[in-house]
Protein backbone atom coordinates (compact mmCIF):
# COMPACT_ATOMS: atom_id res chain seq x y z
CA UNK A 1 0.00 0.00 0.00
CA UNK A 2 2.92 2.67 1.35
CA UNK A 3 4.47 1.87 -2.38
CA UNK A 4 1.47 2.83 -4.13
CA UNK A 5 0.86 5.40 -2.29
CA UNK A 6 4.69 6.57 -2.74
CA UNK A 7 3.90 6.19 -6.50
CA UNK A 8 1.07 7.58 -6.61
CA UNK A 9 2.73 11.07 -5.42
CA UNK A 10 6.00 10.61 -7.40
CA UNK A 11 3.39 10.79 -10.22
CA UNK A 12 1.78 13.76 -9.18
CA UNK A 13 4.87 16.05 -8.22
CA UNK A 14 6.11 14.83 -11.90
CA UNK A 15 2.77 16.44 -13.36
CA UNK A 16 3.16 19.84 -11.51
CA UNK A 17 5.68 21.76 -13.13
CA UNK A 18 6.88 25.07 -10.72
CA UNK A 19 7.09 28.76 -12.43
CA UNK A 20 9.21 30.80 -10.29
CA UNK A 21 9.18 34.47 -10.29
CA UNK A 22 11.88 36.62 -10.50
CA UNK A 23 11.96 40.04 -9.23
CA UNK A 24 14.71 42.41 -10.75
CA UNK A 25 15.58 45.81 -9.13
CA UNK A 26 15.71 49.35 -10.78
CA UNK A 27 17.43 52.20 -10.90
CA UNK A 28 18.81 53.97 -7.36
CA UNK A 29 19.33 50.50 -5.60
CA UNK A 30 23.23 51.34 -5.16
CA UNK A 31 23.94 51.35 -1.15
CA UNK A 32 22.30 49.42 1.53
CA UNK A 33 19.36 51.37 2.42
CA UNK A 34 17.83 50.80 -1.28
CA UNK A 35 19.22 47.67 -1.39
CA UNK A 36 17.16 46.36 1.76
CA UNK A 37 13.92 48.54 -0.02
CA UNK A 38 14.09 46.06 -2.97
CA UNK A 39 14.64 42.99 -1.38
CA UNK A 40 11.85 44.33 1.77
CA UNK A 41 8.83 45.59 -1.46
CA UNK A 42 9.59 42.09 -3.40
CA UNK A 43 8.99 39.87 -0.29
CA UNK A 44 5.88 41.92 0.56
CA UNK A 45 4.49 41.82 -3.63
CA UNK A 46 5.15 38.11 -3.90
CA UNK A 47 2.69 36.74 -1.66
CA UNK A 48 -0.15 39.47 -3.18
CA UNK A 49 1.26 38.31 -6.74
CA UNK A 50 0.52 34.56 -6.12
CA UNK A 51 -2.71 34.89 -4.56
CA UNK A 52 -4.07 36.96 -7.30
CA UNK A 53 -2.65 34.65 -10.16
CA UNK A 54 -4.09 31.48 -7.99
CA UNK A 55 -7.92 33.09 -7.30
CA UNK A 56 -8.57 33.65 -11.30
CA UNK A 57 -9.99 31.06 -12.92
CA UNK A 58 -8.76 32.53 -16.04
CA UNK A 59 -5.29 32.66 -14.77
CA UNK A 60 -5.52 28.87 -13.85
CA UNK A 61 -7.85 27.72 -17.22
CA UNK A 62 -4.97 29.41 -19.62
CA UNK A 63 -1.53 30.01 -17.53
CA UNK A 64 -1.31 27.67 -14.87
CA UNK A 65 -3.62 24.91 -17.20
CA UNK A 66 -5.59 23.53 -15.05
CA UNK A 67 -2.63 22.47 -12.06
CA UNK A 68 -0.65 21.42 -14.57
CA UNK A 69 1.71 24.13 -13.43
CA UNK A 70 2.28 25.80 -9.47
CA UNK A 71 3.82 29.07 -8.99
CA UNK A 72 6.45 28.86 -5.88
CA UNK A 73 5.71 30.41 -3.49
CA UNK A 74 9.51 31.45 -2.51
CA UNK A 75 10.16 35.09 -4.37
CA UNK A 76 13.83 34.81 -6.05
CA UNK A 77 15.48 38.46 -6.87
CA UNK A 78 17.57 38.97 -9.64
CA UNK A 79 19.86 42.19 -8.16
CA UNK A 80 21.80 44.02 -10.38
CA UNK A 81 22.08 47.28 -8.65
CA UNK A 82 25.74 46.81 -7.10
CA UNK A 83 27.16 47.00 -10.09
CA UNK A 84 27.39 50.82 -10.64
CA UNK A 85 28.66 51.17 -7.29
CA UNK A 86 31.78 52.52 -8.02
CA UNK A 87 30.51 55.03 -10.65
CA UNK A 88 27.77 56.29 -7.73
CA UNK A 89 30.68 56.85 -5.68
CA UNK A 90 32.25 59.24 -8.40
CA UNK A 91 29.15 60.94 -9.20
CA UNK A 92 28.24 62.04 -5.49
CA UNK A 93 31.62 63.58 -4.94
CA UNK A 94 30.78 65.28 -8.15
CA UNK A 95 27.42 66.33 -6.61
CA UNK A 96 29.20 67.78 -3.22
CA UNK A 97 31.10 70.06 -5.02
CA UNK A 98 27.92 71.61 -6.10
CA UNK A 99 26.74 72.53 -2.78
CA UNK A 100 29.34 75.42 -2.56
CA UNK A 101 27.51 77.58 -5.15
CA UNK A 102 23.99 75.81 -5.25
CA UNK A 103 20.83 76.46 -3.23
CA UNK A 104 19.66 73.58 -0.98
CA UNK A 105 16.81 73.00 -2.89
CA UNK A 106 18.46 73.17 -6.00
CA UNK A 107 21.43 70.20 -4.97
CA UNK A 108 18.39 67.99 -3.16
CA UNK A 109 16.30 67.78 -6.94
CA UNK A 110 19.84 67.38 -8.62
CA UNK A 111 20.65 64.08 -6.66
CA UNK A 112 17.34 63.13 -6.91
CA UNK A 113 17.49 63.52 -10.26
CA UNK A 114 20.80 62.10 -10.60
CA UNK A 115 20.08 59.16 -8.83
CA UNK A 116 17.01 58.02 -10.32
CA UNK A 117 18.66 58.63 -14.20
CA UNK A 118 22.10 57.54 -13.90
CA UNK A 119 21.87 53.94 -13.69
CA UNK A 120 19.17 53.72 -16.02
CA UNK A 121 21.58 55.71 -18.50
CA UNK A 122 24.50 53.65 -17.75
CA UNK A 123 22.45 49.94 -18.09
CA UNK A 124 21.63 50.78 -21.07
CA UNK A 125 24.93 51.02 -22.67
CA UNK A 126 25.69 47.42 -23.88
CA UNK A 127 29.81 46.90 -22.18
CA UNK A 128 27.77 47.42 -18.95
CA UNK A 129 24.34 45.44 -19.60
CA UNK A 130 25.80 42.46 -20.88
CA UNK A 131 27.45 41.09 -17.73
CA UNK A 132 24.23 41.76 -16.04
CA UNK A 133 22.61 39.51 -18.84
CA UNK A 134 24.88 36.84 -18.87
CA UNK A 135 24.47 36.56 -14.72
CA UNK A 136 20.74 36.59 -15.33
CA UNK A 137 21.04 33.95 -18.14
CA UNK A 138 22.88 31.66 -15.05
CA UNK A 139 19.94 32.03 -13.19
CA UNK A 140 17.72 31.08 -15.54
CA UNK A 141 19.27 28.23 -16.37
CA UNK A 142 19.92 27.01 -13.26
CA UNK A 143 15.98 27.24 -12.58
CA UNK A 144 15.34 25.45 -15.60
CA UNK A 145 17.81 22.54 -15.09
CA UNK A 146 16.10 21.94 -11.98
CA UNK A 147 12.64 21.55 -14.03
CA UNK A 148 11.19 25.33 -13.29
CA UNK A 149 10.33 27.88 -16.29
CA UNK A 150 10.29 31.35 -14.91
CA UNK A 151 8.54 35.00 -15.54
CA UNK A 152 10.85 37.98 -14.92
CA UNK A 153 9.25 40.99 -13.17
CA UNK A 154 11.38 44.35 -14.15
CA UNK A 155 10.87 47.30 -12.03
CA UNK A 156 11.81 50.33 -13.42
CA UNK A 157 15.14 49.98 -14.80
CA UNK A 158 15.17 46.34 -14.56
CA UNK A 159 12.69 46.37 -17.70
CA UNK A 160 15.92 47.37 -19.48
CA UNK A 161 17.18 44.26 -18.36
CA UNK A 162 13.92 41.90 -19.27
CA UNK A 163 14.23 43.90 -22.67
CA UNK A 164 17.68 42.86 -23.54
CA UNK A 165 17.59 39.64 -22.24
CA UNK A 166 15.26 38.35 -24.85
CA UNK A 167 16.45 40.45 -27.36
CA UNK A 168 19.96 38.83 -27.21
CA UNK A 169 19.44 35.55 -25.72
CA UNK A 170 15.98 34.16 -27.63
CA UNK A 171 16.46 31.59 -29.80
CA UNK A 172 14.35 33.90 -32.38
CA UNK A 173 16.85 33.81 -35.52
CA UNK A 174 17.24 31.64 -38.45
CA UNK A 175 20.64 31.57 -39.49
CA UNK A 176 20.30 30.95 -43.28
CA UNK A 177 17.78 33.96 -43.21
CA UNK A 178 20.24 35.88 -41.55
CA UNK A 179 23.09 35.16 -43.62
CA UNK A 180 20.55 35.77 -46.70
CA UNK A 181 20.57 39.44 -45.88
CA UNK A 182 24.09 40.34 -45.35
CA UNK A 183 26.49 41.53 -47.92
CA UNK A 184 28.59 38.18 -47.24
CA UNK A 185 29.15 35.97 -50.59
CA UNK A 186 27.13 33.61 -52.64
CA UNK A 187 30.04 30.93 -51.94
CA UNK A 188 29.41 31.18 -47.86
CA UNK A 189 25.60 31.55 -48.42
CA UNK A 190 25.65 28.42 -50.17
CA UNK A 191 27.66 26.81 -47.70
CA UNK A 192 24.99 28.02 -44.69
CA UNK A 193 22.36 26.74 -46.70
CA UNK A 194 23.91 22.97 -47.52
CA UNK A 195 25.09 23.20 -43.51
CA UNK A 196 21.82 23.59 -41.39
CA UNK A 197 21.92 24.56 -37.74
CA UNK A 198 19.35 25.27 -34.84
CA UNK A 199 17.87 28.67 -34.96
CA UNK A 200 19.96 30.86 -32.95
CA UNK A 201 20.31 34.59 -30.61
CA UNK A 202 22.32 37.24 -31.47
CA UNK A 203 24.63 36.75 -28.05
CA UNK A 204 25.06 32.89 -29.78
CA UNK A 205 26.60 34.66 -32.67
CA UNK A 206 28.67 37.22 -31.13
CA UNK A 207 30.57 34.68 -28.77
CA UNK A 208 30.87 32.47 -31.59
CA UNK A 209 32.60 35.11 -33.58
CA UNK A 210 30.29 35.12 -36.15
CA UNK A 211 29.19 38.34 -35.83
CA UNK A 212 30.00 41.17 -34.30
CA UNK A 213 28.58 44.87 -33.19
CA UNK A 214 29.24 47.63 -35.04
CA UNK A 215 29.71 51.08 -33.22
CA UNK A 216 26.13 52.05 -34.25
CA UNK A 217 24.72 48.85 -32.61
CA UNK A 218 23.91 47.24 -35.98
CA UNK A 219 25.08 42.71 -36.13
CA UNK A 220 27.52 42.68 -38.37
CA UNK A 221 29.03 39.25 -40.29
CA UNK A 222 32.94 38.88 -39.80
CA UNK A 223 33.99 39.13 -43.09
CA UNK A 224 36.70 36.86 -42.62
CA UNK A 225 34.83 33.84 -45.10
CA UNK A 226 37.54 31.06 -43.21
CA UNK A 227 37.22 31.70 -39.89
CA UNK A 228 33.19 31.72 -40.48
CA UNK A 229 33.49 28.57 -41.96
CA UNK A 230 35.72 27.15 -39.07
CA UNK A 231 32.87 28.83 -36.46
CA UNK A 232 29.83 28.02 -38.39
CA UNK A 233 29.77 24.21 -37.58
CA UNK A 234 30.23 24.87 -34.04
CA UNK A 235 27.42 27.59 -33.69
CA UNK A 236 24.76 25.01 -32.29
CA UNK A 237 27.36 24.53 -28.81
CA UNK A 238 27.45 28.54 -29.11
CA UNK A 239 23.26 28.26 -28.91
CA UNK A 240 23.28 26.00 -26.59
CA UNK A 241 25.54 28.01 -23.83
CA UNK A 242 24.12 31.65 -24.71
CA UNK A 243 20.84 31.38 -25.48
CA UNK A 244 17.20 30.64 -23.96
CA UNK A 245 16.34 27.11 -24.31
CA UNK A 246 12.26 26.84 -25.26
CA UNK A 247 9.93 26.73 -22.35
CA UNK A 248 12.80 27.95 -19.99
CA UNK A 249 11.04 31.71 -19.92
CA UNK A 250 7.17 31.86 -19.74
CA UNK A 251 7.46 35.83 -20.12
CA UNK A 252 8.22 39.44 -18.55
CA UNK A 253 6.03 42.05 -16.34
CA UNK A 254 7.59 45.38 -16.58
CA UNK A 255 6.54 47.81 -14.14
CA UNK A 256 7.17 51.37 -13.42
CA UNK A 257 8.36 51.01 -16.62
CA UNK A 258 10.69 53.79 -18.93
CA UNK A 259 11.76 51.68 -21.23
CA UNK A 260 10.08 53.61 -23.99
CA UNK A 261 12.25 56.89 -23.54
CA UNK A 262 15.16 54.99 -23.79
CA UNK A 263 14.00 52.40 -26.66
CA UNK A 264 11.45 54.52 -28.29
CA UNK A 265 11.95 52.98 -31.69
CA UNK A 266 9.60 49.92 -29.76
CA UNK A 267 7.37 52.43 -28.92
CA UNK A 268 5.78 53.84 -32.03
CA UNK A 269 3.58 51.35 -33.51
CA UNK A 270 4.18 53.44 -37.33
CA UNK A 271 7.91 52.74 -36.59
CA UNK A 272 9.51 50.57 -39.10
CA UNK A 273 11.17 47.62 -36.51
CA UNK A 274 14.04 46.13 -36.75
CA UNK A 275 15.03 42.32 -38.20
CA UNK A 276 15.43 41.34 -34.83
CA UNK A 277 12.62 43.36 -33.19
CA UNK A 278 10.53 41.26 -35.72
CA UNK A 279 12.04 38.13 -35.05
CA UNK A 280 11.95 38.37 -31.55
CA UNK A 281 7.81 39.32 -31.77
CA UNK A 282 7.36 36.49 -33.86
CA UNK A 283 8.88 33.76 -31.39
CA UNK A 284 6.69 35.74 -28.59
CA UNK A 285 3.75 35.01 -29.98
CA UNK A 286 4.58 31.49 -31.42
CA UNK A 287 6.10 29.89 -28.22
CA UNK A 288 3.18 31.33 -26.02
CA UNK A 289 5.37 33.87 -24.32
CA UNK A 290 3.92 37.19 -22.68
CA UNK A 291 5.48 40.69 -22.47
CA UNK A 292 3.27 42.67 -20.20
CA UNK A 293 3.59 46.28 -18.87
CA UNK A 294 1.75 47.28 -16.13
CA UNK A 295 2.41 50.59 -14.71
CA UNK A 296 0.22 53.14 -12.32
CA UNK A 297 -1.35 55.64 -14.44
CA UNK A 298 0.29 58.59 -11.48
CA UNK A 299 3.59 57.22 -12.20
CA UNK A 300 5.45 60.17 -14.31
CA UNK A 301 8.11 57.69 -14.71
CA UNK A 302 5.89 54.84 -16.09
CA UNK A 303 5.41 54.53 -20.35
CA UNK A 304 3.04 52.05 -21.91
CA UNK A 305 5.90 50.12 -24.61
CA UNK A 306 3.23 50.68 -27.16
CA UNK A 307 -0.40 51.03 -28.11
CA UNK A 308 -2.25 47.94 -27.88
CA UNK A 309 -2.51 46.19 -31.13
CA UNK A 310 -4.28 43.08 -32.02
CA UNK A 311 -2.39 39.66 -33.47
CA UNK A 312 -3.03 40.55 -37.08
CA UNK A 313 -2.13 43.79 -36.66
CA UNK A 314 1.21 42.61 -35.44
CA UNK A 315 1.11 40.41 -37.89
CA UNK A 316 0.75 43.45 -40.44
CA UNK A 317 3.43 45.60 -38.55
CA UNK A 318 6.09 42.76 -39.05
CA UNK A 319 4.97 41.74 -42.55
CA UNK A 320 5.96 37.79 -41.87
CA UNK A 321 3.52 34.99 -41.07
CA UNK A 322 2.93 34.30 -37.30
CA UNK A 323 2.06 30.16 -36.61
CA UNK A 324 -1.08 30.51 -34.23
CA UNK A 325 -0.05 30.05 -30.37
CA UNK A 326 -1.34 31.46 -27.47
CA UNK A 327 1.68 34.39 -27.32
CA UNK A 328 0.81 38.33 -26.84
CA UNK A 329 1.87 41.75 -25.90
CA UNK A 330 -0.12 43.86 -23.83
CA UNK A 331 0.43 47.79 -21.94
CA UNK A 332 -1.70 48.55 -18.97
CA UNK A 333 -1.46 51.89 -17.18
CA UNK A 334 -5.29 52.72 -16.12
CA UNK A 335 -4.72 51.85 -12.24
CA UNK A 336 -4.48 54.48 -9.98
CA UNK A 337 -1.82 54.87 -6.89
CA UNK A 338 -3.55 57.15 -5.93
CA UNK A 339 0.01 58.89 -4.55
CA UNK A 340 1.63 62.38 -6.21
CA UNK A 341 4.66 62.70 -8.23
CA UNK A 342 7.25 60.62 -7.81
CA UNK A 343 5.81 58.28 -4.84
CA UNK A 344 3.54 56.94 -7.00
CA UNK A 345 6.39 55.50 -8.64
CA UNK A 346 7.59 53.68 -5.59
CA UNK A 347 4.74 52.77 -4.50
CA UNK A 348 3.83 49.46 -6.33
CA UNK A 349 5.07 47.44 -3.46
CA UNK A 350 3.34 49.07 -0.29
CA UNK A 351 0.51 48.82 -2.81
CA UNK A 352 1.34 45.55 -4.32
CA UNK A 353 -2.82 43.89 -3.40
CA UNK A 354 -4.49 46.54 -6.00
CA UNK A 355 -0.94 46.18 -8.46
CA UNK A 356 -0.75 41.90 -8.74
CA UNK A 357 -4.73 42.31 -9.30
CA UNK A 358 -3.72 44.84 -12.04
CA UNK A 359 -1.01 42.61 -13.75
CA UNK A 360 -3.49 39.25 -13.68
CA UNK A 361 -6.57 41.81 -15.30
CA UNK A 362 -3.42 42.79 -17.86
CA UNK A 363 -2.69 39.13 -18.85
CA UNK A 364 -6.27 38.28 -19.22
CA UNK A 365 -6.95 41.60 -21.76
CA UNK A 366 -3.93 41.00 -23.22
CA UNK A 367 -4.46 37.14 -24.13
CA UNK A 368 -7.95 38.00 -25.12
CA UNK A 369 -6.83 39.88 -27.34
CA UNK A 370 -4.71 38.08 -29.17
CA UNK A 371 -6.92 34.84 -29.09
CA UNK A 372 -10.33 36.34 -29.41
CA UNK A 373 -11.28 32.48 -30.23
CA UNK A 374 -9.81 31.10 -27.32
CA UNK A 375 -11.55 33.62 -24.84
CA UNK A 376 -15.05 33.48 -26.77
CA UNK A 377 -15.64 29.98 -27.23
CA UNK A 378 -17.85 28.06 -24.34
CA UNK A 379 -17.18 24.89 -22.71
CA UNK A 380 -18.36 22.32 -24.71
CA UNK A 381 -18.41 23.76 -28.04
Amino acid sequence: MFSILSLFSKAFAESEKGIQFIYINGSNNNDHKMKDWFFSGMKKMHPNMVNAFNSSAFINAHFLEEGKYEIIKTPEAFFWGDKSEAEIKNLNSDLDLTKIFSPRLAQTVRRLIAHYLHDAIWVSHYRNMHPILNDLHKQVMENYNNGKQVVLFGYSAGAFVTYEYMFNKLPDINVSDYFSKTIISDEFKKYVSENKVKDTCIDALIASNLAVYSADDHLIPNLDEEELKSNYLKLDEYTCKECIPKGALRGIVNFASPLVLFYSDISNSDYPLTYYNKMLYKYLLENDMFWLTVNYSDDPLGYPTTRNISYDDLKDKINMEILPSRGFLFSKSDVKSRKTFLGAHTSYWDTSKKFSKAVVKAFEDGFCLYNFERCTKKEGD
